[in-house]
């Protein structure tokens, strides 16, 4: 990969210069923090009594911020920031070796160095200015944002990695200690500190090789000698690994070790759990179910166990009130379709890495009493009272039961009895799946990875749930798919192509923008979101009917060519709400009256929306009740 100052930059700042050290190899555990402190103490001693702000390596900085349209007050340059916070004796946090080792030499030189891992940087890395569709992730957070144009940054082909020229670097070319290979870009001004940055570029070099083990190599760029092409690659799968960590993700506890453990090409053995409480997935267990399809393509060991014994107990997660008890028959006829609707979107049957299916039945049938006190005893009432839904019921003066104490440390053993290195669930699952982490610790003396997801809202924004009738199965027929798609509510739109789909990341940045912007209706975009949903679980086919049958019977308003024939006992004059029912396009009469109220009720293409009003029905009467569900009526026969 390269570096180089654009001509642009050049043009404008002839005397900008930066020494560049690259570092490979780099063992990055532990930090330096003496070393930190040190440079900090001298510092402080040579500053002593002076206007630090008018150093010629701080001024140098605000005069070229301001030249660069940068407010060097509200926006000053890393440097003077580490500055400001030595002189203030604010303490200078230990982050990680290469980190330290850097800022110990950005305070002796008074130099703004920044630090990127290079493993996550895609293409050239170029100082330039932002333009349109520039985006930017601060740390700290997932999501990126926009740049305004014309600022100088520090940018790859993905996005900006250093935003104001030296001002904030940004999260996703983050050092960490799981960081292999480092590219250290230090900025100064030719007449002013060109030695210094020499210097810096050789003093940091000298302590990377001797703290961490590098391999270093330094490179000075200016306006005369503009680019340089770095001794190493980005490793090859890092892309597909950055989408693992990030995409779609919530949090990983601890994320350095499982981004070392890919980096180190190490194979993990990774399972998620789902309790057959329902016999029907969905578009929310899929978010995590495509996060563990992204394992298995990866070439890892993934587990998918139905917890059929947990199952007849219940997960008190999110509930108000214990849960309903299921027989182990209603389990088993749950978890019959289960392992053919993962397989929508896991390769189950594989013939190269299938996917282990498990029942943790296996071992909680075969255990006893005993067992289950001597796991009691690794925690607490106190750690199980920190759940916020025990809390709750306390204050409502709701029950609690015992079984629901006991849930987590059925779920956490489940981690021990299949000896794994990762389990992976949603945010709802964080709790439990932590206690299974301090289970293995204790009984194995195995640090388990947690990876948790996002949990998908229903099209009307609340929780996806079956009792509010928000939820998109995955094995839906097609058209009823693409149906509850397009009555998404705009606002998730973006989330359900990041959590649902495959497109990748700087297509949905650029949907993002045009619907930001308003260049695109968003009615077209959902059309897009429900194409794209059922192909992954139908095919390309399925969704091109689906949608050509939506065209006609949604936006054309023509009724179906199949819609199916409810026979009813006699024509004439019915109450709209008894016809409803009868014709079973509501469950009951109070359901009917809603549907009738919200506009979604049609007596031959005219919407009634009286509850109290009668209507003439006869032979073929064509009856509607909601977008997709219509019944034409025909007399029994007297």
């Amino acid at each position: 990969m390269d570096f180089h100052i654009s001509p642009e930059v050049r043009e404008r700042f002839p005397d900008f210069c930066v020494g560049i050290v690259v570092a490979t190899g780099v063992d990055n555990r532990g930090t330096a923090e003496s070393e930190v402190a040190a440079a900090a103490e001298r510092l402080r001693e040579r500053l002593a009594g002076s206007n630090w702000e008018a150093n010629p390596s701080i001024a140098v900085w605000r005069r070229a911020f301001e030249q660069a349209g940068i407010d060097p007050i509200e926006y000053p340059s890393a440097i003077e920031s580490l500055v400001r916070r030595t002189m203030s004796s604010a303490p200078l946090p230990a982050i990680n070796t290469a980190v330290d080792l850097a800022n110990a030499v950005s305070l002796t030189y008074m130099l703004p160095i920044g630090a990127h891992d290079i493993d996550h940087l895609q293409g050239d890395m170029v100082v330039r200015h932002s333009r349109e569709g520039d985006l930017f992730t601060p740390r700290g957070q997932s999501e990126n944002q926009p740049v305004p144009s014309g600022e100088i940054v520090y940018a790859d082909d993905c996005e900006v990695r250093t935003r104001r020229w030296v001002w904030r670097l940004g999260e996703r070319g983050k050092v960490t200690t799981a960081s292999r290979a480092i590219f250290f870009p230090i900025d100064g001004f030719k007449g002013v500190n060109e030695d210094d940055v020499k210097a810096a570029a050789a003093d940091l070099a000298a302590r990377l090789q001797q703290r961490t083990g590098a391999r270093v190599a330094t490179f000075f760029v200016d306006r005369d000698q503009p680019s340089v092409t770095f001794p190493v690659q980005p490793l090859p799968e890092m892309a597909d690994i950055d989408r693992l960590l990030n995409r779609g993700v919530v949090e990983i506890i601890p994320k350095e070790e499982l981004d070392r453990r890919l980096r180190r090409g190490d194979k993990i053995r990774i399972y998620i759990g789902i309790d057959p409480t329902s016999p029907m997935l969905h578009l929310g267990h899929a978010v995590a179910l495509r996060k563990l399809r992204e394992f298995q393509r990866l070439g890892h060991k993934v587990i998918f166990l139905i917890g059929d014994f947990t199952a007849r107990i219940g997960d008190p997660t999110d509930r108000s009130a214990a849960r309903v008890q299921l027989t182990p028959e209603e389990v088993r006829q749950n978890a019959q379709t289960y392992i053919e609707q993962a397989n929508k979107i896991l390769d189950v049957y594989s013939p190269i890495n299938p996917v282990e299916v498990r029942y943790n039945g296996e071992w909680w049938d075969t255990m006893g009493a005993r067992d289950l006190i001597e796991l009691a005893a690794l925690t607490t009432v106190q750690q199980m009272m920190q759940r916020e839904m025990f809390q709750k019921r306390l204050e409502e003066n709701r029950p609690i039961g015992v079984h629901e104490f006991l849930y987590p440390l059925l779920q956490g053993y489940d981690s021990v009895a299949m000896d794994v290195d990762a389990e992976l669930g949603g945010t709802d699952q964080t709790f439990n799946m932590l206690v299974g982490r301090t289970l293995l610790k204790a009984l194995k003396g195995k640090e388990k990875i947690v990876v948790t997801t996002p949990l998908l809202e229903g099209t009307d924004g609340r929780k996806m749930s079956k009792s509010f009738g928000n939820t998109i199965g995955i094995s839906d027929p097609p058209y009823d798919q693409y149906g509850r798609v397009m009555s998404l509510r705009d606002d998730l739109i973006l989330r359900y192509f990041e959590l649902c789909t495959d497109v990748p990341d700087r297509e949905l940045q650029e949907i993002a923008r045009q619907l930001r912007e308003g260049h695109v209706n968003p009615m077209e975009v959902k059309k897009r979101l429900a194409r794209e949903i059922v192909t992954l679980y139908h095919g390309p086919q399925a969704a091109q009917e689906a949608e050509q049958r939506f065209q006609r019977e949604i936006q054309n308003r023509e009724v179906p060519a199949d819609v199916p024939t409810v026979i009813i006992p006699h024509g004439g004059t019915w109450s709209l709400v008894d016809l409803l029912v009868e014709t079973k396009l509501a469950s009951s009469r109070s359901e009917a009256r809603r549907l009738i109220e919200q506009g979604s009720v049609q007596v031959d293409g005219s919407r009634v929306d009286d509850p109290r009003a009668t209507v003439e029905v006869g032979e073929g009467t064509v009856l509607r009740a909601r977008r997709r569900q219509f019944a034409r009526l025909a007399v029994m026969a007297s």
